[in-house]
């Protein structure tokens, strides 16, 4: 009956109508209470705008490498254009222009940030001073990003090798590769 055109009840009719089917007992109560027609046309989902959306394309566009940034998607903290473009809505509602809202945000983070870099170094020479191990600097998204990969892929070699290796030995040339500097 696939080959059949319209749902059940249309089915059934046409085939009580041919003489090749003889009428079922069901057919009254589904003529009493029709099914619900079949949706066959998926519709898009309309675009979501949100107000802070075009300031958020603002910040990109005056910040490329903030699209680097990484964050956790499924975690309530937003990340940091959409904080920033928050942070403006909330000044722009109080009455200050785009402009002078966009100026006053981005002085608050970069004071914001110079605070926790002010912090980091405070807190790396009290550990040197007490002589324990100071924590580490603050990385750029990209050596972040190259730190998971390399740890990634040694983990991998570590797998692939343990294979046919004794557990816990080494791959050759599975130490990190050492930073070098522009002037050596």
């Amino acid at each position: 009956m696939s080959f059949m055109k319209g749902d059940l009840l249309s089915k059934a009719r046409k085939l009580m109508k041919g003489g090749i089917m003889a009428r079922p007992r069901w057919l009254d109560a589904v003529i009493r209470v029709p099914p619900l027609p079949k949706k066959t046309r998926c519709r898009r989902a309309p675009n979501i705008k949100l107000p802070e959306d075009r300031l958020v394309e603002s910040y990109y566009a005056r910040h490329p490498e903030a699209k680097f940034i990484s964050f956790e998607i499924n975690s309530f903290d937003p990340p940091p254009a959409r904080k920033f473009a928050w942070r403006q809505l909330e000044l722009m509602e109080q009455g200050y222009f785009r402009d002078q809202a966009r100026d006053i945000v981005e002085a608050e983070f970069e004071a914001a940030e110079k605070a926790e870099l002010e912090a980091l170094k405070a807190e790396r020479r009290r550990a040197i001073w007490e002589g324990r191990e100071p924590p580490p600097l603050k990385l750029t998204k990209t050596e972040e990003v190259q730190r998971e990969e390399w740890e990634n892929i040694i983990h991998g070699l570590n797998e692939l090798g343990s294979q046919g290796r004794k557990a816990g030995d080494k791959l050759p040339g599975s130490d990190p590769p050492r930073k070098v500097s522009a002037f050596s």
